[in-house]
């Protein structure tokens, strides 16, 4: 599992430690320093996909919580395009970036593969 920011990783990294996530938590961390163009560019999902040895965008969900998030993940091909609804941007919003299912949050995504 990676994830994924525009944030420089001097920023991101201040964030990881205050959220505790510092140590493990994800196997790879990908920021807008690491790519030459951002969201939604799908250069920080492919970056993602380099770090953690995922060789098909079919096998890759990405998910974020704002049309430039659904719109890296559209232009990245990836399987699942999931938006959440528990943060920057509300469900109209996201119902028009190109996506493949909108959830509450984070903690519904075991509902997209019930047999993992």
């Amino acid at each position: 599992m990676a994830l994924n920011t525009g944030f420089e990783r001097g920023i991101t990294y201040l964030l990881l430690d205050a959220l505790g996530w510092s140590d493990g938590v994800v196997d790879a961390v990908v920021c807008g320093d690491d790519v030459t163009r951002g969201r939604p560019a799908p250069y920080l999902i492919f970056r993602a996909m380099e770090a953690t040895a995922a060789s098909s965008v079919h096998r890759v969900a990405s998910v974020g919580d704002t049309t430039l998030d659904l719109h890296a993940g559209h232009n990245a091909g990836v399987r699942w395009n999931v938006g959440v609804l528990s943060g920057a941007h509300n469900r109209s919003l996201l119902e028009q970036a190109p996506h493949s299912h909108l959830l509450a949050g984070v903690a519904e995504l075991p509902s997209l593969w019930p047999h993992a």
